[in-house]
């Protein structure tokens, strides 16, 4: 009996581990590592994405300089599974579309992120004492 009990919490401890997803979001070098997710709505199944688009009038992830020249920027993010599937539209200016289902996998091509490492790191820290005092 007490092996099955083990069993069973091994088991839910590893598809819990196994089934959340670390993903980079934001836009160009402007973009951080968000926390696991686990889920994207309705039980569906998160994947990271990284994507190109290109400014819009009113655009907010834009400056006014780019909306005004029409700039096209990469942008990541998390979405579910079967969003991800029909993300691509060339008419709304979306392309380069590449969806993947590993931690941190939609990272930008330089590996790098502008907000500054003292910032996410006060962040983490902030979130973690917050998570700890929900725990106990």
């Amino acid at each position: 009996m007490r092996r099955r009990i083990l069993f069973t919490i091994v088991f839910c401890l590893f598809f819990a581990t196994t089934s959340s997803i670390e993903c980079y979001t934001g836009t160009d070098t402007r973009c951080m590592l968000a926390p696991d997710m686990k889920n994207c709505g309705s039980g569906e199944v998160c994947r990271c994405v990284k994507y190109r688009f290109k400014c819009t009038k009113d655009d907010q992830a834009c400056s006014q300089r780019e909306q005004a020249t029409g700039v096209t920027k990469w942008a990541y993010s998390m979405i579910s599974k079967n969003l991800c599937n029909r993300l691509e539209n060339v008419l709304i200016g979306i392309s380069n579309v590449q969806c993947c289902s590993t931690n941190r996998c939609n990272r930008p091509d330089n590996g790098k992120c502008s907000w500054s490492q003292a910032r996410r790191r006060l962040l983490r820290k902030f979130t973690d004492i917050l998570s700890f005092n929900d725990k106990y």
